[in-house]
């Protein structure tokens, strides 16, 4: 499965540089609602739920990509008014800890049994957003807190999470040349695209013309 990360032109040439990707924490996430589907009107419930999700977050983080690249919101949005890149991953598609989300308008019902051991729950729980955000086609990947620097944890490039493309925004000023250097190694195996304004739809697409 390919997936798809947005970062700015600094955060995205110190990730090629680094070999890896910054694992945001669990309660850094720029939705309140995150991890809690259900309908919280019950004290107990609330209760519960939170101190499932502070649990999980004691050793557990997420990396949050998308399935496309060529939506011109997301640049804006994720990749600095499209100056900045976009990474493209190959992982395998059995990786049970990541999945696309499933958006939601109305918060689900609390289930009877509380538990991220059962399959369908635990889906449900961490996969599970507001529809508002369903622009985002997010495929979320969740990983452990294991490699710290600093009071940030990263997850490093490797044969679960290997880069295969890099896409430099339509208005980045990144050249081909610092591209090459930040990849190292990984410019035999990485595809570089500079991408443009689509000109027929409100896409962006592959600028055929390369970097200039």
């Amino acid at each position: 499965m390919r997936i798809y990360k947005f970062l700015d032109a600094q955060f995205g040439i110190k990730s090629l540089s680094e070999k890896r990707l910054k694992i945001s924490r669990l309660h850094d996430l720029n939705d309140p609602f995150e991890l809690i589907p259900y309908d919280l009107s019950n004290r107990r419930d609330r209760f519960a739920l939170q101190q499932s999700r502070q649990a999980l977050a004691r050793n557990h983080g997420m990396l949050c990509f998308s399935k496309d690249w060529k939506d011109p919101v997301l640049w804006a949005h994720y990749s600095d008014k499209h100056r900045g890149v976009c990474i493209g991953f190959e992982i395998p598609d059995d990786l049970k800890i990541c999945k696309p989300v499933k958006y939601v308008s109305e918060r689900l019902p609390f289930p009877k049994m509380l538990t991220l051991d059962d399959i369908d729950e635990g889906e449900r729980i961490l996969f599970t957003k507001y529809d508002n955000w369903k622009y985002e086609q997010e495929i979320r990947f969740f990983v452990g807190l294991t490699e710290e620097e600093d009071g940030l944890f990263f997850k490093k490039f490797d044969e679960i999470l290997r880069p295969v493309v890099v896409i430099a925004g339509a208005r980045c000023s990144t050249t081909k040349q610092e591209l090459f250097q930040a990849l190292g190694p990984l410019m035999q195996s990485v595809k570089l695209i500079k991408a443009r304004a689509g000109f027929k739809r409100f896409e962006i697409v592959e600028d055929q013309r390369g970097f200039r």
